[in-house]
């Protein structure tokens, strides 16, 4: 197992190096998850994380090359005012199952918790691997199933909540 630390986000992170995780966890997580056109129309400079840097933990190798992220913060939901929001947590697939995605959610847990008592994730519906990993970590899975209707097909999220 290759020893990771948990880092703050900074505004001189290598940001382009951060979309480039999620574009190519993106590409391997999702693959047979979501339409593939929607996809192959992805590209690193589709996400901004820049935009969140101030509640974004990063997981770095020992040689510093960034090989997870997690972003969090306030409900972007109306219906979730007062919640605190996780916004994504990507590891990259050679770094998965070594507890990296762990040390991230955890560091997250705890910058949340000094805010918002009560906290939620949207998950792809299909996406078991990542509802059970959710699960582990005190979030429950609720009835509501949101839709977003793209050109490509129709992406369904399940909402998950972790309560006080």
């Amino acid at each position: 197992m290759v020893s990771i630390r948990i880092v703050k986000a900074t505004p001189k992170t290598d940001f382009a190096a951060v979309s480039q995780v999620y574009y190519d966890t993106w590409q391997s997580a999702y693959r047979h998850l979501i339409p593939a056109d929607f996809l192959k129309q992805l590209t690193p400079s589709s996400w901004h994380p820049e935009e969140r840097w101030q509640n974004t933990f990063l997981a770095i190798t020992g040689s510093e090359e960034i090989v997870g992220v997690c972003s969090f913060g306030r409900a972007r939901m109306a219906d979730y005012a007062g919640w605190g929001e996780l916004y994504s947590l990507y590891v990259l697939p050679q770094f998965q199952r070594q507890q990296v995605g762990s040390q991230l959610m955890d560091q997250a847990l705890k910058r949340l918790s000094q805010t918002y008592e009560n906290n939620y994730v949207r998950v792809l519906n299909n996406n078991l691997a990542a509802q059970k990993f959710y699960l582990k970590f005190g979030f429950m899975k609720t009835n509501t199933v949101l839709e977003d209707v793209t050109r490509f097909g129709t992406i369904r999220e399940l909402m998950m909540i972790r309560e006080g």
